[in-house]
């Protein structure tokens, strides 16, 4: 009798196993199944139009980069440093660098914007303490910051066409 018992609990013991085996393969079979499935209804059902790329409408009409550089002078900028008695004044000069293919473009571009543009930088040279533009991080920080403001301002498709803000004149004063 008590070997009968034990047989018996050892099957238990294996169909519980087994059991738990089965519903675990079969949670495992239908979760890889949604994640194939999921995609076959979400996802469109043409396959031509995903394999042209959208042609893009919100591109610039401006000559695609290559190896050459090329500069475009901005205005020199002189300006009064916030401090407490405006006896401090910034004077700069400073190139674009561009693609010398884009060069006539982009020149174009800062011609026809050259007052937003400058009036963009005056205000913002304006807001900064001598502690901002001291040293070559302040340096490095307010070309960044030229960088990446001209380039939102001029291209409205998003993509960066000037590479480098290089100034020519930086004057504290």
């Amino acid at each position: 009798m008590a070997d009968e018992n034990e047989s018996g609990s050892d099957d238990k013991k294996k169909g519980g196993k087994m059991g738990k085996l089965i519903v675990w393969g079969l949670v495992f079979v239908m979760g890889a199944g949604t994640g194939v499935a999921v995609p076959l209804f979400v996802l469109p059902s043409n396959s031509t139009d995903a394999s042209q790329p959208a042609p893009d409408e919100n591109r610039m009409d401006i000559p695609e980069p290559d190896e050459t550089l090329g500069f475009v002078d901005f205005d020199e900028v002189v300006v009064n440093l916030n401090d407490s008695r405006y006896s401090r004044y910034l004077t700069c000069t400073f190139s674009l660098q561009v693609s010398g293919t884009q060069k006539e473009a982009v020149q174009k571009l800062v011609d026809d914007n050259n007052v937003v543009l400058k009036n963009w930088l005056i205000a913002h040279l304006r807001d900064k303490k001598l502690e901002d533009v001291r040293g070559k991080l302040g340096h490095n920080l307010l070309r960044r910051e030229i960088h990446d403001k001209f380039n939102e301002m001029l291209f409205t498709d998003g993509i960066e066409r000037i590479q480098d803000v290089l100034f020519q004149d930086f004057k504290v004063q």
